[in-house]
């Protein structure tokens, strides 16, 4: 029978963590817990000791340790989970199955996996849940792991996240913790130093050093809000296509002297041709024009005979920065539950401020737009600026 583990060790001067504290107290009441911080704050120290400690009480429960990734997860949470049980001369090689990545701590199985590992996401459940690192995973995945675990869930994250994630649904209902650097009394002044020398560093200073969320700097859509669509305008489809990693899209478009109206109307992967013109059939007239990438020839061609009004887009060179810098003229209206659209318009930043040159990334509504939205302005009847 494995002994209460002293937690003498991540004590100093009778401080906690108080990442530790709030496991204590939130874990056995709430379904549950998130543990936001910064840095070094001791979030995934925290979760260690207090899964040991659980593991000291009682036997029989089954804990899930998962992250993005199998290799993060190894070379992160397991190996200072390992690190912590040999601290305390806790770790026996012979309760250790490496080849199922499953270990047994006081008669509890300890099962670790990455998030990459699709048998084990889609196939096992648990009683407890610890994810690591919470903000990397997809909602997707998250909606695998949850309905499969028994009892509780804990996450830790850094909010390096968008401004729309899907934790946000569980910080409203589960309000977390937040933590920084400072809440840690192990760490040397050579670390301390090493991370306030980043204060100059606006984002890297407010998500790492503070632990708190914040707007990523050099955002290209600053002037945008909530609003219904007007339908009184003249409107337009685009179109973006994509198909595992990123989604098809469809947006609807509007413009007068000075605003943009948009209102999402399709954000899906893994569509095949008859899945896009069925879908389309529910939402566009199929006199109405769609405007779509021109990259995919073959795919507009398709839609085109199951009659569809689309047709590709014209890009000429430099049409991203020309099209960017023309739209940032006006504002953008988008209708209040346009989540896709609300996340990108958050989170599309410059790559390259000098030269325009945007992320590829949180733009597969964004470049739909653009498509419709460059249509418009090639007939002078919409052009107001």
């Amino acid at each position: 029978m494995l002994k209460r583990i002293c937690l003498s060790g991540w004590m100093r001067g009778m401080k906690a963590n108080p990442n530790y504290l709030h496991l204590k107290k939130t874990v056995p009441k709430e379904r549950f817990t998130l543990l936001q911080g910064g840095t070094r704050s001791g979030k995934s120290y925290s979760c260690i000791y207090y899964l040991i400690d659980l593991c000291s009480k009682h036997d029989g429960i089954e804990i899930d340790i998962v992250r993005d990734t199998f290799t993060a997860l190894k070379a992160t949470a397991w190996k200072d989970f390992k690190d912590v049980l040999m601290q305390h001369q806790l770790y026996d090689p012979n309760s250790h199955n490496k080849t199922d990545k499953i270990y047994n701590l006081n008669g509890n199985i300890i099962s670790y996996y990455g998030a990459d590992d699709p048998g084990k996401i889609h196939g096992r459940s648990r009683d407890v849940l610890w994810v690591n690192e919470a903000n990397q995973l997809d909602e997707e995945t998250v909606d695998q792991l949850f309905p499969r675990t028994r009892h509780r869930v804990i996450m830790d994250y850094n909010p390096s996240m968008p401004t729309e994630h899907w934790l946000d649904n569980y910080i409203n209902d589960y309000p977390p913790i937040i933590t920084t650097y400072n809440d840690n009394p192990h760490l040397t002044k050579s670390q301390i130093n090493d991370i306030e020398r980043k204060r100059n560093k606006p984002y890297w200073w407010a998500v790492y050093g503070t632990g708190e969320r914040t707007k990523p700097t050099g955002v290209i859509f600053n002037d945008w809000a909530k609003d219904k669509f007007d339908d009184s305008l003249p409107y337009i489809y685009g179109m973006d296509f994509g198909y595992v990693n990123d989604p098809t899209t469809l947006i609807k478009i509007a413009v007068d002297s000075r605003r943009i109206y948009t209102k999402e109307l399709l954000y899906k992967t893994e569509l095949s041709t008859d899945n896009i013109a069925e879908i389309l059939a529910g939402l566009v007239d199929k006199n109405d024009l769609i405007v779509a990438d021109n990259a995919e020839p073959r795919l507009i061609a398709e839609i085109q005979q199951k009659g569809f009004n689309i047709v590709p887009c014209t890009k000429g060179r430099d049409s991203i920065r020309l099209g960017l810098v023309k739209m940032m003229d006006y504002q953008i209206v988008s209708e209040e539950d346009d989540y896709n659209m609300h996340k990108e318009l958050n989170n599309y930043v410059w790559n390259d401020r000098k030269s325009n040159t945007p992320i590829d990334d949180y733009n597969h509504l964004i470049d739909a737009l653009r498509y419709g939205f460059d249509e418009l302005m090639q007939d002078n009847q919409f052009y107001f600026a």
